[in-house]
């Protein structure tokens, strides 16, 4: 009867999670169904363009580096609408912006990182700044030991010497959020406690990985980028595993 009520109470929890994950993106069955490509080019801006392509049509994560070095990390769905965290990272004034959209519009919390201080926090609904602020629904009584915890933006620090900056929900972390371990390591993207959905991971080597996560490993569109800007890896990952390379 304990087994069953641990269970019960995980589905529960998870089902409240899943309700506000983000749908609609690529998985293996489309693979198979349409043609998904990857491709690079250079707009005549200057701008050079990374990312996947569904029969032609922008779709799933792609990274776009400006002719001023200005570098943005998003994502788009199978109706070719950003969904997901848009990371923007400006070299010139040591900035970055992470912001939360629903199809295409800004819709969710956000937070702006100047100098390695938050320097702006807002909330955006249908595109708009919302002055309600960030708000989350109480613990439901099946809630996780920790989920009476914080909830909107804080920092915290844990055992394993790193820290996490960004919005927390009932003390888990949530979107988007900045990760960054005491080797060097960062994550920035969606959370769910755990990574999930689009983010990007950045390495000690200087490797970047860009695409889709579940439970904590790769899973979905993603490629990984050198410190050179060569493309390494590409394709659609499975339990943190390249299975159908592209």
């Amino acid at each position: 009867m304990k087994k069953i009520t641990q269970i019960l109470l995980l589905v529960i929890c998870s089902t409240g999670f899943s309700q506000e994950n983000f749908k609609n993106q690529i998985t293996k069955k489309d693979l198979k169904k349409s043609t998904v490509t990857f491709e690079s080019f250079t707009n005549e801006n200057g701008d050079v363009s990374f990312g996947f392509r569904l029969d032609s049509l922008i779709v799933g994560p792609n990274l776009v580096i400006s002719s001023n070095g200005t570098k943005t990390y998003q994502n788009y769905n199978k109706d070719h609408e950003i969904d997901g965290t848009v990371i923007n990272m400006y070299k010139e004034k040591d900035e970055i912006e992470l912001f939360t959209y629903r199809k295409g519009l800004k819709n969710g919390p956000a937070f702006t990182m100047t100098g390695g201080k938050p320097t702006k926090k807002e909330q955006y609904k249908n595109d708009k700044i919302d002055l309600g602020g960030f708000k989350v629904d109480p613990p439901g009584k099946y809630q996780l030991i920790k989920g009476d915890g914080f909830s909107g933006f804080t920092m915290e620090k844990y055992e394993n010497n790193s820290y996490a900056i960004g919005y927390f929900k009932h003390g888990y972390k949530w979107m988007p959020i900045i990760h960054v371990w005491e080797s060097g390591e960062s994550y920035y993207g969606q959370c769910m406690s755990v990574r999930q959905g689009f983010g990007i991971y950045a390495y000690k080597n200087g490797d970047i990985y860009v695409g889709m996560w579940d439970d904590n490993y790769r899973e979905g569109l993603g490629f990984v980028i050198d410190k050179n800007g060569n493309i390494t890896e590409k394709g659609f990952y499975e339990g943190g595993v390249l299975k159908t390379a592209m």
